[in-house]
């Protein structure tokens, strides 16, 4: 969706309705703390500090217990690598892939400098990328980054689940409409861990996969 501007310099409807929708995206992230931790271009997360509402043992043995600090990763809608027209394609996915890999190692790099930071045990990713029937595949592509999933223990097709899901859906018309698709409002919560450790020993050192 593109910013258009009448003779008059006032903004069309469409660039109305995408100025707005990010104006919320930002007062939220405000509201929630959500920040950037690195300048580069092509990092896809955004995080959050907060605190985990569930008990859980990890593969490595971490151990996260209710109101343990931890970090959520927010998708950096603006960063993501522009859908082709008639979907998805292979270099679209490598692209992508490469986009993730730079970002967990940017994170790796800047959780290690940051003393405040000495507590947090593990990152947590809400993935409302797939329906409920596409979730175990987004499980094995989560398992492939290092990632593990946990359920969700909050009763889905809620109202505010259903809230998010529409915001979703904005932010990906106004920064990538090729990639916009109906179902984002029916799409599942879908958790997944990756623990300190395993981000550091994973991606702490240099080069991609």
């Amino acid at each position: 969706m593109s910013t258009q501007v009448s003779n008059q310099g006032t903004l069309s409807g469409g660039a109305l309705i995408e100025h707005a929708v990010y104006a919320l995206d930002r007062w939220l992230r405000r509201r929630q703390g959500v920040y950037e931790y690195t300048a580069n271009p092509a990092c896809l997360f955004r995080v959050n500090r907060c605190e985990a509402d569930q008990p859980l043992t990890l593969a490595d043995g971490t151990r996260i217990r209710p109101g343990d600090p931890i970090l959520n990763l927010h998708l950096w809608n603006e960063h993501m690598p522009p859908m082709p027209p008639h979907g998805p394609t292979v270099a679209w996915a490598r692209q992508a892939h490469r986009a993730v890999d730079t970002s967990l190692r940017e994170l790796a790099r800047w959780i290690t400098r940051q003393a405040d930071h000495a507590d947090i045990a593990a990152l947590r990713a809400d993935m409302r990328l797939a329906t409920v029937a596409h979730n175990p595949q987004l499980a094995r592509i989560a398992a492939h980054l290092g990632f593990e999933s946990a359920a969700f223990r909050a009763e889905t097709g809620s109202i505010r689940q259903l809230g998010e899901n529409i915001l979703i859906y904005l932010l990906v018309l106004a920064a990538n409409p090729a990639a916009v698709r109906t179902d984002v409002l029916w799409r599942d919560h879908a958790l997944f861990y990756l623990s300190r450790a395993a981000l550091e020993r994973r991606y702490g050192g240099a080069g991609t996969l």
